[in-house]
Order: C-alpha cells, then structure tokens, then sequence
C-alpha cells in the first residue's frame, strides 16, 4: 500500500512539474517569438492611453454594446449564451502602466445565478467562459497549478499576450489579460 502512495505522489509531483515546466518554455517560447498580439476584446488593446480607453467605452457605450458595472468601477458587457439561455456579465477595467493599458482584468458571472441553482456555478461557469476564450483566441488553455496557492489556473499564452483564468467564488471566474513584455520589464 506504501508503494502505491509514493508511486501516486510522485506521479502527481512529475505531472506539476511538468505542467509548470511545459507553461514555463511555452511563456518563453511565445515572448521570443517576437510577435505581438495587442488586440483584447470589444476593440480594448494593450498601449491604449487613458483617455483612449475611457473614449473607446463611451463610443461603445453610445452603441448600447457596454454599459457602466456596479458602483461606475467596471465597464459591463453581456456574452449571450446558448448552453444554458442565459447571458453571462463580463465586469472589466484595465490596469494602466505610464498611462497605457498593460492588462485588463475580467469577471464573470452568470446573470441568473443563485446559490441553489448548481447550473450557474463557477465550475461550470469555467468550461464555458474557457470554451469562448478559446474560440475567441483560436487558443487552447493549459492548466496549471496556481504559484500562490493549490488552486488550479488555465492559461494560454500567444505572443506577448497571457491570458490566465480562475475560480475567484462560487459565482464568478476571473480572467487577467496581461502584456508580458511589459510586465517582465515591471518586475526588474
């Protein structure tokens, strides 16, 4: 029985390292590449100023696309659904570096969601938001296991541009769009 527990905990350790390994040189692979993939969502690109971005919503906002999230933080997007009729809210906002979009967080909720109602859960709120990322990127996702945690991550990277998804609640998912050209030159 022994045997079968070290052989188990050391599969699982190669398969970790593994994930973090191949998601390591598939990171490196992509920023090398040298191609840049600015292009986000709704027309929001990495390098966007400020005054960009803020006039780019309020063009989409004129045309009934976005509207203005919970508390005027966020700006809110509806993504119509056809798996389970419903509409899932996308929450954004971007992180601005020297004034220029770097990254742009997302969340992600069903609008129907309830406690009680297991269909509108994060769990399968995940494989739904990860199917249209995908589809959205022509992307497939790799999972890997959170650095910060024991949680675990999907991410795909394409050039420059990671895209890093989570569970954050019973409710929503996150994703984090993130230029990684800038932000190895933040963490120097």
């Amino acid at each position: 029985m022994r045997e079968k527990i070290n052989f188990y905990f050391f599969l699982t350790l190669l398969l970790i390292s593994c994930s973090v390994g191949s998601y390591s040189s598939l990171e490196e692979s992509e920023l090398n590449s040298g191609i840049r993939y600015d292009s986000l969502f709704l027309g929001v690109k990495f390098g966007m100023t400020s005054s960009d971005f803020y006039s780019h919503c309020w063009d989409l906002n004129k045309k009934k696309l976005v509207s203005q999230g919970p508390s005027n933080n966020t700006v809110r997007y509806m993504i119509p659904t056809e798996s389970i009729g419903q509409n899932i809210e996308m929450l954004f906002y971007p992180v601005f570096n020297k004034d220029t979009v770097y990254e742009v967080n997302t969340t992600y909720s069903y609008t129907a969601w309830a406690p009680w109602n297991e269909g509108t859960s994060s769990e399968f709120l995940m494989d739904e938001v990860k199917s249209i990322l995908e589809n959205w990127y022509s992307s497939d996702f790799l999972s890997i296991k959170n650095p910060k945690n024991d949680d675990v991550l999907f991410v795909t990277v394409n050039g420059n541009r990671r895209i890093t998804l989570t569970e954050i609640s019973d409710r929503e998912v996150r994703a984090r769009f993130t230029d990684l050209s800038v932000e190895k030159k933040l963490k120097k």
